[in-house]
């Protein structure tokens, strides 16, 4: 039952599994087209994009990927693949220092509520870490989609003051993704259409807190004579106010939307803590995260993106 509720995708499925400070974190892909050649430069090109940097954790891991099944000679060989990346440079010591206490803001309370346990193990599920493995299946649904003629490009739109995190504070902001060479006709009615599946998978990324396809909310305030995307005699249209979907199928324009993040809630200043009594204390709980985790969501974006476009075009073919 568990594995039901980290795994994304209705056919090319993605399960997660390990934790951020288990000794590894890995995914197990069904469904995955056999026969793909893997370009081992660009998987780990990716991986990189998610590495912190300067505004990033402090915690250095060499993601190393190591493929357990599905993989010989770079060729995807069974349409089940299975892979692990080590974590080696885990301090769980960390956590000792507010020990018995909830931050604010974070998984602790609701997971102990949940759990029943206020254990490492089940606040390691609320981890960014945790999508490494995410980044890996993206990689190789890029690669699928490549050879479909579907790119995926993700990039910051917007971020906080960089200057403010000099005092401990952190910074959130928003992604941009486009996904080009989607034709026409991609996607399912009511519950599979393609918003709703993009909404899910981007939601599903730690500190998002917003998906806007097209042009999003401000949508809200056109007329509907502004709004409508008017023909041209090729089908195409003269604006993308929807972001490349009607009635929640592709319409052969490019597939446009942003997720935004807001700012990691562990932060390097006083923070006030509660304990399972409810007695407050302010402390500072130290520990290695973030500053602007958005710098690294943009890869992530990009690879649930591209795990959604995998599913549908997989989808498509097995329907025909």
């Amino acid at each position: 039952m568990l594995d039901y509720f980290n795994t994304i995708g209705e056919i090319f499925r993605l399960t997660l599994s390990g934790g951020s400070h288990a000794s590894f974190v890995g995914g197990k892909i069904e469904n995955c087209p056999v026969g793909l050649k893997i370009d081992y430069d660009f998987l780990q090109e990716e991986i990189q994009r998610r590495k912190p940097q300067k505004y990033g954790t402090a915690r250095k891991e060499k993601d190393e990927v190591l493929f357990l099944a599905g993989v010989e000679n770079g060729e995807i060989v069974s349409s089940c693949v299975e892979f692990r990346i080590a974590n080696k440079n885990v301090k769980t010591g960390d956590y000792d220092n507010f020990k018995g206490f909830f931050r604010p803001s974070h998984a602790d309370y609701p997971y102990f509520v949940k759990y029943g346990e206020d254990s490492l193990k089940y606040k390691d599920q609320a981890s960014a870490r945790m999508f490494l493995p995410c980044v890996v299946a993206g990689a190789l649904a890029k690669m699928f989609l490549k050879q479909k003629g579907i790119t995926v490009h993700s990039t910051i739109e917007q971020m906080g003051d960089l200057q403010k995190t000099d005092n401990g504070d952190s910074v959130g902001g928003k992604v941009f993704c486009q996904v080009d060479g989607v034709k026409a006709g991609l996607g399912e009615p009511i519950f599979y259409k393609i918003q709703s599946m993009l909404a899910r998978t981007m939601m599903s990324i730690p500190s998002a807190i917003s998906f806007e396809i097209g042009d999003g909310v401000k949508r809200t305030k056109y007329l509907g004579s502004e709004d409508i995307d008017e023909w041209n005699p090729d089908f195409t249209t003269k604006t993308n106010h929807s972001g490349g979907l009607s009635a929640g199928i592709s319409n052969g324009n490019p597939i446009v939307f942003h997720v935004g993040f807001h700012p990691v809630h562990t932060l390097q200043k006083e923070m006030c803590l509660i304990n399972h009594s409810g007695r407050t204390q302010t402390r500072i709980i130290g520990g290695r995260h973030d500053k602007a985790q958005i710098l690294r969501c943009p890869v992530i974006v990009g690879a649930m993106a591209a795990i959604t476009f995998a599913d549908f075009v997989i989808m498509k073919e097995q329907i025909k």
